[in-house]
């Protein structure tokens, strides 16, 4: 996923991988079930001027990954 944001009054580009939740299922027809799992973001890179500057904003104090979950909230 990608999309646009400002950081510090600089437009960026935050580009990550999300995947849903997948739900428990307790036993399948065949008597195996799933485990499910959590929804995740993964491969989070934030861009300006096609500069990654996702490790900058780390230690800047940023929270890249509360961007991207804000992001899907407000889908």
């Amino acid at each position: 996923m990608e999309f646009k944001t400002e950081i510090e009054e600089a437009e960026v580009i935050v580009e990550f991988d999300y995947q849903p939740e997948e739900p428990v299922v307790m036993y399948y027809a065949d008597g195996s079930g799933d485990p499910g799992c959590a929804s995740s973001v993964d491969n989070i890179g934030v861009y300006w001027k096609e500069h990654d500057i996702t490790e900058l904003l780390k230690l800047l104090g940023h929270d890249v990954e509360e961007l991207c979950w804000n992001h899907l909230e407000n889908q």
